[in-house]
């Protein structure tokens, strides 16, 4: 099974590049769906973020962790943000690999694994190709700004940097994918990795922005 780690940095549009690949046919995991899996109610790492944390960010009605209100809190406090990836990370990784096993048990020729934190997690080691998906920041600011209309321009900049640099990611990348302009340009070049990927041409920081 070939396996592709997608990337990029908050409001780069990683969610959509991945919806594209699923187009095509290739199996997704969801490291945010595989998180809200960890930290449900009563699950290990929920215990651990309670327990550290306190648990004034548990939602009364739900028992869930209120995501928004944590984020709020470690954002702009590299410790905190530390610490929580200590507590939750490793929990997401296991669950992320048993998933990769499944499939490729399964008999999956191709599956990607969208990962806001692919690099800082270590998983560019467990894929095969790493797309980087890049966007401008004032892009990721006003796309940002939609998504969460109570968060500032500074709460957001905070959350864009609390995240390794995407100039940093793009050294690491096999493919880079530009989602700053069109939906349907970015489809072609979703299509033009996964052509690529297929026959085996990958090669590092092949960047669609500027080869056709």
């Amino acid at each position: 099974m070939i396996t592709i780690g997608i990337t990029g940095s908050i409001g780069t549009g990683k969610s959509t590049v991945s919806r594209m690949f699923h187009e095509l046919g290739v199996s997704i995991i969801d490291a945010d769906e595989v998180a809200q899996q960890v930290m449900a109610p009563f699950r290990p790492a929920w215990w651990a973020v309670c327990e550290y944390f306190g648990q004034g960010l548990v939602c009364p009605d739900t028992s869930e962790i209120n995501r928004a209100s944590i984020g709020t809190f470690v954002f702009g406090d590299p410790f905190l943000l530390q610490k929580l990836n200590s507590l939750v990370h490793p929990l997401i990784i296991k669950e992320i690999n048993d998933r990769l096993h499944q499939l490729r048990d399964g008999g999956v020729v191709l599956a990607a694994v969208d990962v806001p934190l692919l690099i800082e997690a270590g998983l560019q080691h467990d894929v095969d190709f790493i797309v980087v998906v890049c966007a401008e920041q004032d892009t990721q600011i006003a796309r940002l700004r939609n998504r969460y209309p109570q968060l500032t321009t500074q709460d957001i900049i905070k959350r864009i940097k609390s995240q390794m640099s995407l100039e940093t990611k793009k050294k690491y990348a096999d493919f880079l994918i530009n989602n700053n302009e069109s939906l349907g340009e970015t489809r072609q070049q979703v299509h033009r990795v996964f052509r690529d990927v297929m026959k085996g041409q990958g090669g590092k920081r092949n960047d669609y922005r500027e080869n056709g």
